[in-house]
């Protein structure tokens, strides 16, 4: 009992500094959209303030705390800045992705140093991968890789030719020292601006064994590195709670962005002189925003209590249940987007001032809903096609 009070204490005193930080989030929100990445500043604090290790094992002088901490804290962080919270949120993730790879590849990442953190791109690009021995050899281009430009290692996604060349091939996970390899500059988007989202190309990189894991035994199973620790945070299924990293700097933007509405509607009047407050269609926005966002949260509520629930019991995490997380998630960040698109006729010609934040928050909650993970779209046919009988469309899942 007394750990688990805690791990709760700790995860409280993370969403705290996330909220103590929103007014220098907000401070440095412009200038990191221009520079396209948070500021080393930024990084500093969210080191000082252990955001990166929330799910690193406590091995490895991580936290370990219970999953869905991470996105508790970008959530808050996401209030002020999107960017911030997701560029927080999804390296505390990749700390989670640490701690299922190997314990010798465990070793080589926080041996020397609890604090190095991690950076993904499950996007390769003209990638190379071939087989020798038990060795992979792999050149190629990697996309999307926020907050890389503040790790030092990374996990890639390859794909590994069948043996013999016979069969699909096979997802793979490797992990690569990023002083082997060349960051490039390559983010430009109008959503998360300032994630430094951006491309890591490897040149005749060698992946020993340890430094792998397959893509198909990170499903709610033993993974590579699990039995290296006690907790259950390292048997989740990757793909089917993944979504749960990245939903929550929507769900604070658009927070954000109804507070900041609200606020401004106290002293706006409409062009006839009417106050804005006082009108009707002005209220029922206000009212479906609230309504949408209140139930995203109680979704999360529920998703998070089940997944814990479950991988602190050993259940299985059967397919319907994958598929249903992936659904639920998708449904969460669609509403985020239906409550910012309420929102911002609110504003008028004053919301598309890049000033405003409530431009800021229609960018990036859209610019969330838009990973692959969450688009609605994909997640109701992917669910869809799991009920009738027809198995996951995305073998990973």
């Amino acid at each position: 009992m007394h750990l688990i009070m805690d791990k709760a204490a700790l995860e409280a005193q993370l969403v705290d500094r996330a909220r103590d930080m929103g007014p220098v989030l907000i401070e440095r929100a412009c200038q990191a959209e221009l520079d396209r990445r948070i500021s080393k500043e930024t990084d500093r604090d969210f080191r000082e303030a252990g955001f990166y290790r929330a799910l690193q094992p406590a091995r490895y002088g991580g936290m370990e705390l219970d999953y869905g901490a991470q996105t508790e804290f970008a959530r808050e962080l996401g209030r002020s800045c999107a960017s911030s919270g997701w560029v927080g949120g999804i390296i505390a993730c990749h700390g989670w992705m640490g701690g299922m790879l190997p314990d010798e590849a465990q070793g080589e990442i926080w041996g020397d140093d609890v604090d190095a953190a991690i950076a993904t791109s499950f996007l390769p690009v003209d990638v190379s991968v071939e087989r020798h021995g038990d060795d992979l050899h792999t050149s190629g281009r990697w996309r999307f890789s926020s907050g890389v430009d503040h790790c030092s290692w990374a996990i890639l996604l390859v794909l590994v030719p069948a043996e013999g060349g016979d069969g699909p091939p096979d997802p793979v996970f490797v992990l690569v020292d990023l002083a082997e390899c060349r960051v490039e500059d390559a983010w430009n988007s109008a959503g998360l601006a300032a994630t430094g989202s951006n491309d890591i190309v490897v040149d005749g990189a060698v992946i020993p064994p340890h430094r792998m894991m397959r893509v198909l035994e990170l499903r709610g199973e033993a993974t590579p590195g699990s039995d290296a620790h006690d907790s259950y945070l390292y048997r989740l299924p990757l793909f089917a709670v993944f979504p749960f990293n990245i939903v929550g700097p929507a769900l604070g933007a658009a927070r954000g962005a109804l507070d900041a509405v609200i606020g401004g509607l106290t002293s706006r009047q409409s062009v006839t002189g009417a106050e804005l407050s006082r009108v009707a269609t002005v209220h029922q926005r206000i009212g479906k925003a609230t309504a949408l966002l209140d139930a995203a949260d109680a979704v999360m509520a529920q998703l998070r209590g089940e997944i814990v629930s479950k991988g602190k019991a050993g259940a299985e995490f059967d397919m319907a249940a994958r598929g249903r997380y992936r659904l639920n998630l998708g449904h969460v960040a669609q509403n985020c987007c239906d409550a910012v698109d309420e929102l911002l006729p609110l504003t008028g010609g004053r919301g598309l001032e890049t000033s405003h934040p409530m431009q800021r928050a229609w960018r990036d909650v859209h610019a969330v809903s838009q990973h692959i993970g969450l688009v609605w779209d994909l997640q109701t046919g992917l669910y869809g096609n799991i009920l009738l009988g027809h198995g996951s469309p995305d073998p990973k899942l």
